[in-house]
C-alpha cells in the first residue's frame, strides 16, 4: 500500500508541482489550499505525511500546527513546513508545535524528495494501520 501525504499550499502551481513529484515517487497525495481545508481533510482521512506552507490566507501553517498539535490522529504524523520567511522565531514555533523540519523557500526538491522518502520509509503506513485497527 503506498503511502498518503497530505499537501497544504495556496500556491496552485508550487502545489500541483509537489503533487505531481511525489506521485511520480509512489506516494498517493491529497491537496488542500489553506490549513482551513487541511484541517477538514484530517476529519476524514489519515496521511503518512503533511507538507504546509506557513503563509497562507485563511489559517497559516503555524495556526494548522496549533491546531493538530496534541491531536491524537496526527501525534505520529511528520510534518514539513516550508516557509518563505525563514527565520529563528518560526522555525522555534513550528518546532514547538511538532514540525518535523522547516525548510526555507526556494527549497531544493531533490533534499524535499529525499527527507519525504526518508520520512515515509522509517514508519509504517498510519492509513494502512489504521484501516486494519478493529472499530
Amino acid at each position: 500500500m503506498s503511502k498518503n501525504i497530505l499537501i497544504v499550499e495556496n500556491d496552485g502551481v508550487s502545489r500541483d508541482l509537489l503533487r505531481l513529484v511525489f506521485e511520480y515517487d509512489g506516494f498517493q497525495c491529497m491537496e488542500a489550499e489553506n490549513g482551513e481545508m487541511g484541517l477538514r481533510m484530517l476529519e476524514s482521512h489519515t496521511f503518512d505525511l503533511i507538507i504546509l506552507d506557513n503563509a497562507m490566507p485563511v489559517m497559516t501553517g503555524l495556526e494548522f500546527l496549533r491546531h493538530v498539535h496534541h491531536h491524537e490522529k496526527t501525534l505520529d504524523t511528520p510534518m514539513i513546513m516550508i516557509t518563505g520567511f525563514l527565520n529563528p522565531i518560526i522555525q522555534e514555533k513550528a518546532t514547538q508545535l511538532g514540525a518535523y523540519a522547516i525548510v526555507g523557500k526556494p527549497y531544493n526538491l531533490s533534499d524535499l524528495r529525499t527527507m519525504v522518502n526518508q520520512l515515509c520509509r522509517a514508519q509504517p503506513s498510519l492509513a494502512q494501520a489504521s484501516s486494519l485497527t478493529p472499530k
